[in-house]
């Protein structure tokens, strides 16, 4: 590939098949259980990498995607569960910044004195330095390029993706993430694409459609994946059109 590709990175099969109908002249290259198919959008090169669920797979994906592809942009998308009672299913959240919400610091308590995730805080450790928290941004250019994105089939939030191998039904918790930390959604796989992205220069962003809010009892519905992918279509088209 002569110009630098987007890679898309996607956990679930079912958050990449439509998108990997979209290319054209299709190669699949699986190294252990990571599966990148390359091939053109609109004649511009695009590799959606199939990564598997949870962060630990989706820092090895990312991190082998820069290695091979040195991407224009690195694109993490799929399904996301609500952290806002505005929050509907089918509804697109941008990730103007990523936050992980299982690096936590608990309070001190002795043998006795119980536990409340509540009276948690969020941190980032940091060798070497004083720990402190810390968002990890999406790249303002493709938060601009999303904002030019028409769609149908709900809102389109722009803010906080929360990210961490943690599935929160604990209406008081997602409450709490979203009051503390202004987290829009959660998912598993964000915070280790935009890390490593951030970490390589590469710029990142995320886009999830809603697919369940547990505080509304809205249940998980994992077939919508299908609108991520509609909407990061348009975005890549859009992006390639700036990119001309």
């Amino acid at each position: 590939m002569k110009k630098r590709p987007i890679v898309v990175m996607t956990a679930m099969k079912i958050e990449a098949s439509s998108l990997i109908e979209k290319l054209s002249n299709v190669t699949c290259k699986t190294v252990h259980q990571y599966t990148f198919y390359e091939g053109f959008i609109n004649s511009y090169p695009v590799v959606i990498c199939h990564c598997q669920v949870m962060s630990i797979h989706a820092s090895v994906a990312t991190y082998m995607a820069i290695e091979k592809y040195n991407p224009i942009a690195i694109i993490s998308q799929g399904t996301a569960g609500a952290h806002g009672k505005n929050i509907h299913k089918g509804d697109i959240i941008i990730g103007e910044k990523c936050v992980n919400i299982v690096s936590m610091q608990t309070p001190l308590k002795r043998e006795g004195e119980g536990s409340n995730p509540l009276t948690w805080n969020l941190l980032t450790f940091i060798d070497g330095e004083e720990n402190r928290f810390e968002y990890q941004s999406g790249d303002a250019h493709l938060v601009e390029v999303a904002k030019k994105v028409t769609y149908l089939g709900g809102n389109v939030h722009f803010g906080n993706i929360g990210s961490g191998d943690v599935w929160n039904r604990e209406a008081d918790k997602i409450l709490w993430l979203h009051e503390n930390y202004g987290t829009l959604c959660e998912e598993m796989e964000g915070i280790a694409v935009y890390t490593v992205a951030n970490n390589f220069d590469i710029p990142v962003l995320g886009i999830r459609v809603i697919s369940d809010n547990e505080i509304l009892g809205e249940p998980y519905d994992r077939s919508i994946a299908l609108k991520s992918q509609e909407f990061t279509y348009e975005f890549i088209l859009q992006f390639i059109l700036e990119l001309s």
